[in-house]
């Protein structure tokens, strides 16, 4: 085998690697981490924190004084270090709450590199296609569902239409009849 085979073997494996997503290790400045795939309530979790540092980023825009600023900035900052701890830990970050406060907190402490390596590697989790993919059956039977109730509603109104038409033609039949 040649070099250049052995280069471009040892590469498809990376590549394949980085598309697979979780799980898998990762390698950055050095320290190996080993990214978890995350379950729906893990999923949820980091749900809400994209939530609230939406919420908070909306509330920023308006006029804050000092204080609410540099809390809500705090916080912001801080969201990227969480999800990758989630990542990292997968459930056991919900019953250890301890525990990813500390890894959080740790993970914070570092390049931001690190935080932005884990997050790629956790969101393209095949986790995520599959929920993806439930979501569109989701919306199809919702749509499914209302269409009916739509239609059961155009019926009525139709029949509601069609009684009032009768309703007028009996009227002007009678006010006729009794001239």
């Amino acid at each position: 085998m040649d070099n250049k085979e052995i280069d471009l073997h040892g590469l498809n494996e990376s590549e394949m690697a980085v598309r697979q997503g979780a799980p898998c290790t990762i390698e950055v400045q050095g320290r190996t981490y080993r990214v978890r795939q995350i379950s729906n309530a893990v999923r949820r979790r980091i749900s809400d924190l994209e939530k609230e540092a939406f919420y908070l980023e909306k509330k920023a825009e308006g006029g804050l004084t000092l204080k609410e600023a540099k809390r809500i900035d705090k916080k912001i900052r801080t969201l990227h270090s969480k999800t990758a701890a989630y990542y990292l830990l997968g459930n056991w970050a919900i019953f250890l709450r301890p525990l990813w406060s500390l890894r959080w907190r740790l993970l914070d402490l570092k390049d931001s590199e690190v935080t932005c390596s884990i997050n790629a590697m956790g969101a393209n989790n095949r986790d995520v296609d599959f929920f993806l993919a439930n979501w569109q059956i989701t919306k199809a039977q919702l749509a499914l569902s209302t269409r009916l109730v739509g239609k059961g509603i155009e019926q009525y109104e139709a029949r509601m239409e069609s009684a009032e038409g009768m309703l007028k033609e009996d009227a002007s039949t009678t006010k006729q009849g009794s001239k």
